[in-house]
């Protein structure tokens, strides 16, 4: 069938070039047709990476605070209302940052200028209309800055702090800083190491190399129907309001500062939108990698018509992998690593092309009966080494799969098919492309690599070929040209084989040299340390990179830092996400209510009263352990406990003359207070309503609380301790609003929480530390909540707030066993294969040596370069095996395939067959990689120093060492061999042990004569 196939090939070269690039084009053709037909062919998302673990209880737990504030049943209090006044309450913040040149932020002339720049940002037209948050006032917050020390705004806490001109820094500061009220403000404002004195000692002029402001992004809630479409569209608003008020703006006070001091600054809108832009920017970066390889691979092939076609055929890979990825294995997700493709598949589908093409080329030392008997053997020996290295690199990609992460196993499964397509597209459409050049453009030279030849003697060619005339060609019909690929090839197996890797003395010391970096490897990886600082998205010289920085350790703890919050959730279970696909990270799932939760018994309310008190006098070392922060002003641990303000509310309620003579309406309150309260309250209850099924007392005290008996949805306890409670509300009730009515419309309390703050700042809080805490505090609220009343006690701890801190500090150490789980079972699967592929357990074995020290060479890179095993470090060494591999299966091929006797005259034909296309392959890769260095994405920088570095060990391993090796330890004849094992497996099934070949079909250097050897085995070619 082969033979048939290669005849058909020969015969009709244009019918098969023409059948095969159209499967090409149809690839393109099914997938422009599935984008106009509004299929989500290409679901790319880089503003976010997927690195969740989706099963895990932090997330479950999370989620199922953050979604059931969404469901449609639910009112949260403050923002399901529908009468909010818009943007009245924060979003998010402009963080802005100030470095002094000279070390004093705090001069007059500074502070000016601070004052003069902030001024100008507040009064930005779209800040004023579309994203400031409004005051009780009805005009936009004041931005928490330094400058408000001196413009009056304090002069409630204390009249002195007032000087516009900035005359009295010092006095100013240092009023602000004996003032508990102020210095817990002051704080904010102030680097680790400012200096304030204290007043009784002098005037020493106070001091700060840094300061920082904030000004407050309200949320808008006018003109939305739900919280998911508020979410949703306030993040789309948020990062295009923001852009067009600030993006230009505050770029131009980055790069020029303000007067001497240099200006930072950070709004998560815009930080997404940056990296969002910068993305495609450094994407673009694949172009100038495809050029290189473009004019590489056409100085190597000495043909436009190969190099064009080749590079087609790597590119339209990413239309058939994507087809394979979306439509038939239905993942719905390519991101941010699915770019990293792009560099990879363009050095390892190129490295393909030279297999092929360098094969050929060698053939032409040998003499065939025509060239469909030349095409059969360059396809077998071609088409077997490029399976083995791609099935070894498929695998190795493969073990990503595994990973829980979904930034990461979908990448694996990309990168695995990109390879797998690229192989079956060299297979089947580039030999057509050989043949056509062969046929049509082999007297054809371009004028950069050699005479121009016109189309004569085109014809007769391609007659000869037919013909099988192999003679002289005629004297002066065209010139012949010596391809720089010939001359590496004889450097390879000449001099640098007899003076290197031959040389009996050279050789030991080029084992000892490897021994010695092997050494050092090791030494640098067994540093490697799990990274404890969060992820760096920019490079240094960028403004978010340096205002990460200073957000980490610049500053003094303050009042206004993002620290971790840890909420006790009451009346939820975990977040079902069954319905959700496999892919669908965005998927919310579906919100459970624990519908035993009910704080209607008194022994609940008591409870949760004797927790929050317990909370409050935990002793010191508890504090410690759980990170509970303390307040600035009255040293109190800070926690929002609803039921302690629903207590002091009702406390002074009780006070007010309509409740003389009578029971007081308390927390723990039952039905007799629940009654009282609503007798005293006619115009806001109808007590004949009440009927004996009524049996929510206590969501009829709560209500009164947060409302305030009806008169205020905008007090602080309502934006404060609402935004902790969740019900629903009488599905008969027209209003939207909440409506505390006894009877027919009643609220029912769904799930409350107790929000305590800690120390915990998620990009100060290393790995270790935090998981520490967090099991403080899963062992904590785990016994304390055991002890509750049945209605009561299946509460559950969790961060769901910013980062979820729990969660992520969980994938941080999921990412670090995954990158050593995934080299070890890559190498494992790599060894085991290459034994195979190879049929010789010793050249198998040492493949698994040489990429063992490629391996432990990479993973030594990360610590001398400085780094950690952070994110972007864990990820990259997932890949490490499936990018090293290559080189070393190419040599182990072409020794194993030799029928040289000699170990040395098999290194010496494996150099010169198979050496040129190992250099031309790692040479695209190293170029393509070069370019990543340009890039302003962190991990695409870090990228394209790890591949270059892995590619870069790997020819230096693979030439050099494994070569050497194979020079002096390598098997010779059948040693090592599988092939009695195989020949008997096949016996035993009943198969042909061999395959024979007419030894007229090759009348090479292996074969001597039809009568002295009238067949050759298969195996040997």
């Amino acid at each position: 069938m082969a033979a048939w196939i290669f005849r058909f090939l020969v015969k009709r070269p244009k019918l098969c070039f023409g059948i095969t690039l159209g499967a090409h084009f149809i690839l393109l053709l099914v997938t422009g047709s599935l984008y106009l037909s509004g299929y989500d062919i290409l679901p790319a998302d880089f503003t976010q990476v997927p690195l969740n673990l989706e099963d895990d209880v932090t997330k479950l737990r999370a989620d199922a605070w953050k979604f059931a504030r969404q469901d449609s049943r639910v009112n949260i209090n403050p923002t399901s209302v529908g009468i909010q006044p818009e943007r009245s309450i924060q979003y998010d913040a402009l963080e802005l940052m100030y470095e002094a040149e000279e070390g004093n932020t705090f001069t007059k002339e500074n502070l000016k200028l601070i004052r003069d720049a902030e001024f100008e940002i507040f009064n930005n037209s779209i800040y004023q209309q579309r994203l400031c948050q409004i005051a009780e006032y009805g005009l936009c917050k004041f931005p928490l800055s330094i400058i408000r020390f001196f413009d009056g705004s304090y002069r409630s806490i204390h009249r002195d702090l007032f000087d516009p001109n900035f005359e009295n820094i010092t006095a100013i500061l240092t009023l602000a800083n004996s003032i508990n009220v102020t210095r817990a403000i002051l704080d904010f404002h102030l680097d680790k190491q400012a200096v304030i004195a204290d007043p009784t000692k002098g005037h020493i002029p106070v001091k700060s190399k840094y300061t920082r402001s904030l000004f407050y992004i309200g949320y808008p809630l006018k003109g939305f129907h739900n919280i998911e479409d508020r979410v949703d569209d306030q993040w789309e608003n948020a990062q295009s309001f923001a852009s067009e008020a600030f993006a230009e703006l505050l770029d131009k006070k980055f790069k020029q500062g303000i007067g001497d001091m240099k200006f930072y600054y950070f709004l998560t809108a815009l930080f997404f939108n940056a990296i969002s832009q910068q993305v495609i920017y450094d994407l673009l970066l694949a172009g100038a990698s495809f050029t290189f390889i473009f004019l590489f691979m056409l100085f190597q092939t000495q043909s436009l018509w190969i190099t064009g076609w080749a590079v087609f055929s790597i590119l339209t890979c990413f239309f058939g992998a994507n087809l394979i990825y979306r439509v038939l294995l239905d993942c719905r997700y390519i991101g941010i690593f699915h770019v990293l493709s792009v560099f990879i598949i363009l050095g390892i589908g190129a490295d393909d092309v030279f297999v092929f093409i360098d094969a050929w080329k060698a053939s032409e030392s040998n003499s065939f009966r025509d060239l469909s008997s030349r095409l059969s053997f360059v396809y077998r020996r071609a088409a077997s080494a490029m399976f083995t290295t791609s099935f070894t690199t498929i695998v190795a990609f493969i073990t990503s799969v595994f990973s829980p992460l979904l930034g990461v196993s979908t990448f694996g499964i990309f990168s695995a098919l990109l390879v797998f397509v690229n192989y079956c597209s060299v297979i089947i459409f580039f030999p057509t492309v050989i043949i056509t050049y062969e046929y049509y453009w082999k007297d054809y030279r371009w004028h950069c690599f050699g005479d121009l030849k016109a189309w004569q003697a085109i014809t007769s060619r391609r007659d000869d070929i037919v013909q099988g005339d192999q003679g002289e060609e005629r004297e002066g019909e065209r010139e012949k040209f010596v391809e720089p690929s010939k001359h590496v090839s004889e450097f390879l197996e000449g001099r640098f084989f007899d003076h290197f890797i031959g040389h009996r003395t050279i050789r030991w010391i080029t084992m000892g040299i490897f021994l010695i970096f092997l050494c050092v490897s090791i030494g640098f990886a067994t540093q490697l340390a799990p990274d404890e600082e969060p992820v760096d998205v920019w490079g240094p010289g960028t403004n978010w990179y340096n205002i990460k920085l200073l957000r980490r350790s610049a500053f003094r703890p303050s009042q206004e830092d993002d620290v971790v919050e840890v909420n006790i959730i009451w009346g939820l279970k975990k977040q079902d996400r069954s319905s959700c696909h496999f892919t669908d990270f965005k998927c919310k799932g579906r919100t459970v209510f624990d519908t035993t939760f009910d704080l209607n018994p008194k022994e609940c309310q008591e409870a949760l009263l004797d927790f929050c008190q317990e909370l409050r006098s935990l002793p010191d070392h508890q504090i410690s352990n759980l990170r509970i922060r303390r307040n600035a002003v009255n040293g109190e641990p800070e926690i929002q406990c609803f039921m302690e303000k629903l207590k002091d509310y009702l406390q002074t309620e009780a006070s007010k003359p309509k409740y003389a003579n009578t029971t007081s309406p308390t927390v723990p309150s039952d039905e007799e207070d629940a009654r009282l309260l609503m007798a005293r309250n006619p115009q806001l209850f109808n007590i004949t309503l009440v009927g004996n099924k009524y049996n929510r007392y206590f969501e009829v005290m709560l209500g009164y609380w947060l409302t305030n008996a009806n008169q205020s949805l905008t007090s602080d306890d309502y934006h404060t301790y609402g935004a902790l409670l969740g019900g629903s509300m009488d599905p008969t009730d027209p209003s939207k609003m909440p409506n505390y009515q006894g009877g027919k419309y009643g609220n029912r309390l769904l799930f409350a929480s107790i929000a305590v703050n800690t120390t915990m700042v998620l990009s100060k809080t290393g790995q270790t530390e935090g998981l520490k805490v967090y099991d403080h505090w899963e062992k904590f609220v785990r016994q304390r909540i055991a002890k509750m009343p049945a209605s009561c006690n299946n509460a559950f701890q969790a961060t769901p707030n910013g980062h979820n801190a729990w969660h992520w500090l969980k994938v941080k150490k999921v990412l670090a066993s995954t990158a050593v789980r995934g080299i070890l079972l890559g190498l494992g699967l790599a060894i085991s294969l290459l034994v195979f592929m190879t049929s010789n357990w010793i050249v198998g074995l040492l493949c698994g040596a040489i990429i063992s020290c490629i391996t432990v060479g990479v993973v030594g890179v990360i610590p001398l370069a400085g780094w950690k095993l952070g994110v972007l470090e864990s990820l990259n060494l997932t890949l490490v095996v499936g990018l090293a591999v290559d080189y070393v299966v190419h040599l182990a091929d072409g020794y194993v395939r030799s029928q040289k006797q000699s170990r040395r005259d098999k290194v010496r034909e494996t150099l010169s067959h198979v050496g040129i296309s190992v250099l031309s392959g790692a040479s695209t890769t190293l170029g393509a990689s070069v370019f990543m260095l340009a890039a302003k994405i962190l991990f695409f920088f870090q990228f394209g120093i790890f591949m270059f570095c892995t590619i870069g060990l790997s020819i230096i391993y693979a030439l050099i060492l494994f070569t050497t090796t194979l020079g002096i330890f390598g098997p010779e004849g059948n040693t090592g061999s599988l092939e009695p094992f195989y020949d008997w497996c096949k016996r035993k099934v009943g198969e042909p042990v061999e395959e024979e070949i007419p030894c007229e079909e090759m009348a090479g250097p292996s074969c001597r004569s039809p009568s002295e050897s009238p067949t050759i085995k298969a195996t040997l070619l």
